[in-house]
């Protein structure tokens, strides 16, 4: 197995991986998007909304807020105790952080209450982006609430998934065969491809190798080929998998945990298996 960072961004990053078969990198996408646990708003007690929105409407919002989760994963029980033990667990310093809120509209205009207006009883536990609206108050209105996070899974709910999008796509393999590319109309597929991925001379095309990762196998460079010299393929057991982060965690402790979670079902399986007698 062999892995290379191809891009990385404080929101985003894509891996080029070698020797790796599909079903183990189908296997870590879906443990990213549905087992990794992150911190998220599960209950919202509302003392007091004056606002034109509901009190369903206000914790909806604040349970879509990402929260930094990069510290929670050691400093917290597990999601499954702590889902277990319901509203009552939100006295539990070891499952829940609570997030307090309180503002009134001005006398003139209108105040946004943003996510960075939520007071945390953990300073490693607050919003990853501090402009995100939560609702608008005028003279006479105000909110006082106080909103209960805790480490749960995507499999849950969407809200504690660490990724937005979580893909992987197969790694291009473009061959040219030279004895039927060549002639006037050679230079089709260069003009045809959306990613100007070929170039032409010499009465020949080749493959630019810098830009082959963008193909996106539309195949209208073989199609529009009258010879046939162009096929699109891909490579055996190497694939590119792109996550966009939500912010809570970052890269390097999703595929650290979600690797450990992998190694953790498959020793329970070989367990699992061992206990009914099957020879592993």
């Amino acid at each position: 197995m062999h892995i290379d960072i191809l891009e990385k961004t404080p929101s985003t990053i894509k891996l080029y991986l070698r020797d790796v078969p599909l079903h183990l990198v189908n296997s870590l996408r879906r443990t990213i998007l549905s087992e990794v646990p992150t911190m998220a708003v599960d209950y919202v007690a509302i003392t007091e909304n004056s606002s034109v929105f509901y009190d369903e409407y206000i914790s909806h919002r604040l349970g879509l807020i990402p929260l930094k989760s990069n510290e929670a994963l050691n400093k917290y029980k597990p999601p499954e105790e702590c889902a277990e033990a319901g509203d009552r667990g939100i006295f539990s310093q070891d499952c829940f952080v609570t997030l307090r809120l309180e503002a009134s509209g001005p006398e003139k205009d209108v105040l946004t209450v943003y996510s960075r207006d939520l007071v945390s009883s953990d300073p490693d536990v607050v919003p990853v982006y501090g402009e995100i609206p939560i609702l608008k108050l005028i003279k006479d209105q105000s909110i006082r609430l106080e909103a209960y996070a805790r480490l749960g899974r995507g499999k849950e709910h969407i809200k504690w998934s660490p990724v937005s999008t979580a893909a992987h796509k197969y790694v291009p393999a473009i061959t040219i065969d030279s004895e039927k590319c060549k002639g006037a109309e050679c230079s089709r597929c260069v003009n045809a491809c959306p990613k100007n991925i070929f170039e032409a001379g010499n009465n020949s095309v080749r493959v630019k190798e810098d830009k082959i990762l963008e193909c996106t196998f539309c195949r209208l460079c073989e199609n529009i080929c009258p010879t046939q010299a162009v096929k699109v393929s891909w490579r055996e057991n190497e694939y590119i998998l792109y996550l966009e982060l939500t912010g809570a965690l970052n890269a390097r402790n999703i595929l650290i945990e979600a690797i450990n979670i992998l190694s953790r079902k498959l020793d329970a399986f070989i367990d699992e298996l061992r206990r009914n007698g099957v020879a592993v």
